[in-house]
């Protein structure tokens, strides 16, 4: 935000969805990288969107479900996102452990990026590929990548048979 707001100078309208209570965290982020930037007047439209797990927001083109993840207390701000537009989605779990949820956010999905913190061990609030694996069939996405993989996962010989993200990797959607 600081980047578009004083060195690349941003002019288009920017959007934000995020869970409830996402003005109060903007500022507070914002308050943290720089003093005061909350307040600043900004060059560009900026509109905060609050969205629920359960809910979905259609803006213009685009459709943004967002589904109850578990990374915390239970029904914190914790998503699992789905993004519909131009007839593809992309489903992203952001961290969590295994929750049903993570069903209707990725099934059939054009594009599908989940966590695979470790390949066997379960641990709280994170993906194992493992439990991946186990939900593949009911899942069913077009394409999968892996993210957010530990040391136990990224030297594990069975990473090489799956699609995993890399810093600056752009990934087209066919």
């Amino acid at each position: 935000m600081l980047d578009a707001q004083f060195f690349s100078k941003r002019r288009e309208p920017l959007t934000i969805v995020g869970p409830t209570g996402l003005a109060g965290w903007y500022e507070r982020v914002m308050e943290t990288a720089f003093p005061g930037s909350s307040q600043a007047a900004q060059k560009f439209e900026l509109h905060l969107i609050e969205i629920a797990a359960g809910e979905t927001l259609d803006m213009g083109e685009i459709r943004v479900s967002a589904f109850q993840a578990v990374h915390g207390p239970p029904d914190g701000p914790y998503y699992a996102v789905r993004i519909e537009a131009e007839g593809r989605s992309i489903a992203y779990t952001g961290d969590t452990e295994w929750t049903p949820a993570l069903i209707p956010a990725a099934q059939d999905a054009d594009l599908f990026i989940a966590e695979a913190y470790f390949r066997d061990k379960t641990i709280l609030t994170h993906l194992s590929l493992n439990t991946i694996e186990a939900n593949l069939a009911e899942l069913r996405p077009k394409r999968l990548v892996l993210t957010h993989m530990s040391d136990d996962m990224l030297g594990h010989p069975d990473r090489d048979r799956y699609e995993t993200a890399e810093d600056g990797m752009v990934i087209a959607i066919a």
